[in-house]
């Protein structure tokens, strides 16, 4: 289960593209990123293997880093975080702390709900990422909906190892949905979502899963991981056959 909760930690960190200005620190000790972009994950410290001993260090380290990259701090602490005593500390240091859960799945046993009037279709244009980013993301200023269009239609352009799904009922788009292979190909990472808040409860998040899962099974992978919000995707995943491993710890703009 270990293996299977870590598989869910990586896909934090497990980027298939990386944009203009990416920066990072990856070493066996330490993962950690930045670069200004639209989205949270766009900056963070993943993989962590410190001693209690060298937190004040590797703090030290850490700081300089999202000094030089001129963004705020946002660390991951999951099972791949080696001192005990660093969570305590970063507890004291940030402005806001989530939990959403680490959750795996064997991709021949899960079986979601699925809603056949729903029609999938995959992003391929900037046309189809401006109606995307409008629809689900309508409280983005000019600045922030220019920074999310264009790296998504970056993204969408360049070589990597994932992409991103649309749903409609008839022409109206009611959802979309975000996967990528993991680098070791063992599993697809289930890396994001939304659903129309008008149409919630009608299956659209659980037809995109099914056809993330359908798909990943054609490619040859295995698991199926996600880091899950407990209130929204975390039950309906669960109930597809997902198992939760427990939480990874979200401090978000640690002051160091």
């Amino acid at each position: 289960m270990r293996v299977r909760a870590l598989m869910a930690e990586t896909s934090t960190w497990d980027f298939d593209w990386t944009p203009p200005g990416f920066r990072s620190i990856d070493r066996p000790d330490v993962r950690a990123w930045c670069y200004h972009g639209g989205w949270a994950g766009s900056r963070g410290v993943g993989r962590v293997r410190w001693t209690d001993g060298e937190i004040e260090r590797g703090l030290d380290e850490i700081r300089r880093f999202f000094a030089e990259c001129g963004l705020p701090v946002r660390w991951y602490v999951g099972p791949s975080t080696t001192s005990a005593r660093l969570a305590d500390e970063l507890r004291t240091r940030a402005s806001a702390v989530h939990a959403p859960r680490l959750m795996t799945a064997d991709l021949d046993a899960v079986k979601f709900r699925r809603n056949d009037a729903i029609e999938i279709r995959d992003v391929t244009t900037a046309a189809q990422v401006e109606e995307m980013i409008d629809a689900a993301f309508p409280e983005f200023g000019p600045a922030g909906r220019a920074a999310a269009i264009a790296e998504t239609a970056g993204y969408i352009a360049g070589h990597r190892r994932g992409g991103i799904h649309l749903a409609y009922l008839g022409e109206e788009l009611v959802g979309f949905a975000n996967w990528r292979d993991a680098s070791d190909d063992a599993c697809v990472q289930l890396v994001g979502a939304w659903t129309k808040p008008s149409q919630r409860g009608q299956g659209v998040y659980s037809t995109l899963t099914t056809f993330r899962c359908d798909r990943a099974r054609e490619r040859g992978r295995r698991y199926a991981a996600i880091v899950a919000d407990p209130t929204t995707s975390g039950p309906i995943v669960a109930k597809a056959g997902f198992t939760d491993h427990g939480p990874l710890w979200i401090f978000v703009d640690v002051r160091l």
